[in-house]
């Protein structure tokens, strides 16, 4: 077992050295978004069931983009609260006749609907059927060949098609994941975005989780062409590659899934594609802000990546292509997952040893310094990204990380034991994180009346 956990940490070592060198060498001073000349034609599809909470801000963010050729579709799907009675007054809605552009399966919907306020925002009200079904329900209806997916708790900067839509003028970029902030780490995010460090100590965990996770892995990723999930919070699609793949399937984990999907899609027909990361095109998604919420989330994300790993087992290697299925299964599955199990085998066998004592000592020193030395890098890239909190702010991120390192870090061990022994006993169900009300955030009711 000693041999084996040894295997397992200098496989941890060289990932994450990986994870923080990369960035560091490619990732320079911030440059300044570039504009292109030419806007193509984009589609946002916002799937939403009881977001009442959240769908106007949601709403409002692609309302107040600094782009004129796009489209925005939310697919009701059988909401049983009035996020439907809260979209029909705020952008007075209309019924029309609007007949789909493809024909991907779906549930029933019951009718489609367009703004008065905002003509280039539709909704379509349908019967229940989950995400995945939402989702294809929408790219059934988008009439671009952009498509971008948003969850209805996200908000997306000003500027963030504007980046899409420079990023998909590289013919090879078939998909790209955007970067996903905690917007209870900002003050305000639909004027200049002013970051904040003073929140609760559970949320603070989660602005350097997400920080690290886009800035450093997701990053490192796109450059050694190794992405295996492009985020559901905000991801950018070609509709090609949506409609050959036949949509989404009902998972619990459709944002993996459709990712593993396209990465075969690569390696079978469009070998000179690539899936990218685009750490300027910038979305605000709310966080769970207790700690149930908190377990409810990543037990979700862990029944699905178990889900994802299972359901592709036979495409490794053979149609996925050799870096991304070895990220998978090393990086994601063994350190990720089987690790969690290993971590809490150790302690009982180190108990009983002294030599095993002391190796134990060393291993967790040397973690517990690489992850401080991780997060202070994540901290310098995010500077070079144009993320600048204040001088307080700083002192407070350096005093809290090696906090975090011993304490909320834990957290992801029995998150992902639970959820992986969660999925083998009912791997279809979950419970919703609840919503924050919209109080907590900006008024959503000051909508720009043309776009």
């Amino acid at each position: 077992m000693i041999e084996f956990t040894l295997i397992v940490f200098s496989f941890f070592i060289i990932f994450q050295v990986i994870y923080i060198f990369i960035p560091l060498l490619y990732v320079k001073d911030r440059e300044p978004i570039r504009n292109s000349d030419f806007e193509q034609p984009i589609s946002i599809l916002i799937p939403a069931y009881n977001e009442a909470n959240t769908i106007l801000l949601c709403v409002q963010g692609v309302v107040l983009q600094d782009y004129n050729k796009y489209e925005v579709i939310i697919i009701n799907d059988g909401s049983t609260d009035n996020t439907l009675d809260i979209l029909t007054k705020d952008l007075q809605l209309k019924k029309i006749n609007k007949n789909p552009n493809h024909f991907l399966v779906h549930v029933q919907e019951k009718a489609i609907y367009q703004s008065k306020r905002h003509p280039n925002i539709y909704v379509l009200d349908k019967v229940n059927g989950g995400k995945a079904d939402a989702l294809n329900a929408g790219i059934n209806y988008a009439s671009n060949e952009i498509i971008i997916t948003l969850d209805a708790d996200s908000i997306l900067d000003a500027k963030a098609l504007q980046v899409i839509n420079t990023t998909f003028e590289n013919q090879h970029v078939i998909a790209a994941g955007g970067m996903v902030r905690i917007r209870q780490g900002f003050r305000s995010v639909f004027a200049k975005a002013r970051p904040t460090f003073v929140t609760k100590g559970l949320i603070r965990y989660q602005i350097i989780q997400y920080l690290t996770a886009f800035y450093l892995h997701k990053f490192t990723q796109a450059k050694l062409q190794t992405i295996t999930v492009i985020a559901g919070a905000f991801g950018a699609f070609r509709k090609y590659a949506l409609l050959e793949v036949n949509g989404y399937r009902k998972t619990v984990g459709e944002d993996m899934d459709i990712t593993l999907k396209i990465q075969q899609l690569i390696k079978e027909k469009y070998k000179k594609s690539i899936i990218t990361f685009v750490p300027q095109s910038i979305c605000y998604t709310e966080c769970p802000s207790t700690l149930i919420d908190l377990f409810r989330q990543r037990v979700r994300w862990q029944k699905a990546f178990i889900d994802c790993v299972l359901h592709y087992r036979k495409a490794y290697f053979r149609k996925i292509k050799l870096l991304p299925s070895l990220y998978l299964l090393l990086d994601s599955f063994v350190l990720g997952t089987l690790n969690a199990f290993i971590m809490i085998y150790i302690p009982f066998t180190f108990l009983f040893s002294n030599t095993n004592y002391m190796i134990a000592v060393g291993l967790f020193t040397i973690v517990f310094f690489l992850a401080n030395y991780q997060s202070l890098v994540t901290i310098i890239v995010s500077r070079r990204f144009g993320l600048f909190y204040s001088l307080k702010d700083y002192v407070k991120i350096i005093l809290f990380i090696p906090i975090e390192i011993v304490t909320y870090r834990f957290l992801g061990i029995p998150f992902v034991i639970i959820g992986t022994i969660l999925y083998f006993k009912n791997k279809e169900g979950w419970i919703v994180s609840r919503r924050a009300s919209p109080s907590t955030f900006e008024n959503p009711t000051s909508f720009k009346e043309t776009v």
